[in-house]
């Protein structure tokens, strides 16, 4: 355990792009400990074991663990994470068996579909007449582009509409009994 201790300092360290003397200033000893500890010339005290794995973010285990126990030491977080995930798998599991039902040409539709729906909310921009992109540019050369399809859409007056014709249908409904 104690030979994976200094190579894993540096690893650590390496992975989070500090120098040792970052390092060192973090720890509260001069780089050359540093240098000592991942060269495996020099251990630390407790206390610095502590210090330099609140540094580096990762436990006094991570530190001293061959790859494969480190591997077994972080089992718990990934399956915390799976637990977090687990719905969201569920989810596409059930669209996946959905998808089953539906043919390949039922598929390639529903993909066009949706492609027509993603363009109604990106940016504008002018295309030609062959439907290629043909952006207007600007006075500095870059391009123009106009608020989404979806954010010119009159919302309020859609939304007062929608209030008024609720009215009307509870009143034809008051009407009728």
């Amino acid at each position: 355990m104690i030979e994976n201790f200094g190579s894993n300092v540096k690893k650590f360290r390496l992975a989070r792009g500090m120098t040792q003397k970052q390092l060192a200033e973090k720890v509260h000893i001069i780089p050359k400990s540093i240098s000592e500890i991942e060269r495996g010339v020099s251990y630390t005290s407790f206390e610095t074991l502590d210090l330099l794995a609140e540094a580096l973010d990762v436990t006094a285990a991570d530190l001293f663990g061959s790859p494969a126990e480190q591997h077994i030491h972080s089992a718990g977080a990934i399956l915390d994470r799976i637990d977090d995930y687990l719905p969201n798998l569920e989810r596409v599991d059930r669209l996946t068996r959905r998808m089953e039902d539906f043919s390949p040409r039922q598929l390639d539709h529903l993909a066009e579909e949706l492609e027509m729906i993603f363009k109604y909310f990106e940016p504008d921009v002018h295309y030609d007449e062959d439907g290629e992109p043909d952006p207007e540019l600007d006075e500095n050369g870059r391009i123009v582009t106009r608020p989404s399809r979806y954010r010119r859409l009159p919302v309020k007056k859609i939304d007062e509409l929608y209030n008024k014709i609720l009215v009307i249908k509870e009143y034809e409904k008051h009407e009728h009994s």
